[in-house]
């Protein structure tokens, strides 16, 4: 049977530190994404997250669903916005001819720079949060966010939402695989977009069941009847987590007098290539 949490066991450095660590982590690093407007500080923040992904779990950070998944979001900011942004004034050249769709119009160089800002943006906290939940077992999610001061229930919901997912991924490939023995047409993109419908009936159904079964389980074992529950382990902060969150906030302040003094550096009115998306004033020949 497959692993029905997000939690990968393992050694690293990430496995060993605190969740509360982790959770400044996730604060910084979403700070830092939104602080600038330009595409290559949460660029450059999303591959560090991506390596530290790679670091504490292997494969897992470049093979799990949950990466494909945001990397299908970056891809969807940057044609939304590209055609839908109003700022956009500058067409892009695509092999020589612009793009253009039927009541989107053309599709611009400005909506490219805010898809990629944005999508960079939501990859880069998505990622770290996939840090946070692939190294930190189950109930050390709920021990830090009750040591931050919030209430247990809270940390439970919480705790209970991240195990949902792979669960739910495992019924969805169960429910796709009994539709194929029973003759499911995926012959084309059209069939397999029409195979979603029948899908989300059966996985609806499951997960309203598995909620009543939850709710009647908890309540039976009294659950909510204590505010706050004795832990069976005293969560303390170690040298590994010092190091880490004066890092993290030595990086959060050096971010923010950057930003002070040279501003919010966006060069999106100088744009006019796809080069100087990425840098102001650099044409491609």
């Amino acid at each position: 049977m497959g692993n029905l949490s997000l939690y990968q066991p393992g050694n690293s450095i990430f496995h060993c530190c605190d969740s509360r660590t982790k959770l400044l982590l996730i604060v910084c690093f979403a700070f830092l994404a939104f602080l600038y407007f330009n595409p290559l500080v949460p660029l450059a923040l999303m591959l560090v997250a991506l390596a530290m992904n790679g670091l504490a779990t292997r494969s897992y950070a470049l093979t799990n669903a949950l990466t494909k998944l945001f990397l299908i979001i970056i891809f969807f900011f940057l044609i939304i916005h590209g055609f839908t942004n109003p700022l956009g004034k500058t067409p892009a050249m695509f092999w020589g001819h612009q793009l253009t769709i039927p009541f989107f119009g053309t599709y611009t160089l400005e909506g490219a720079y805010f898809g990629l800002t944005f999508g960079f943006r939501v990859a880069t906290v998505a990622l770290i949060a996939l840090l946070y939940v692939s190294t930190t077992p189950p109930v050390e999610v709920v021990r830090g966010i009750v040591k931050l001061g919030l209430p247990y229930s809270f940390g439970f919901m919480i705790l209970m939402s991240l195990q949902l997912i792979p669960i739910s991924n495992r019924e969805v490939k169960t429910i796709i695989s009994a539709q194929r023995a029973r003759g499911l047409v995926e012959s084309s993109l059209l069939d397999k977009l029409k195979g979603l419908v029948p899908l989300f009936v059966p996985l609806v159904v499951s997960s309203l069941e598995r909620m009543e079964t939850m709710a009647m389980a908890l309540e039976s074992r009294g659950f909510g009847y204590t505010e706050q529950p004795t832990p069976l382990y005293e969560v303390r902060f170690s040298f590994k987590d010092i190091i880490i969150v004066a890092g993290a906030i030595a990086l959060l302040v050096v971010g923010l007098i950057l930003r002070f003094k040279y501003g919010k550096l966006s060069w999106i009115d100088q744009i006019n290539s796809w080069g100087s998306i990425f840098w102001p004033g650099e044409r491609v020949l």
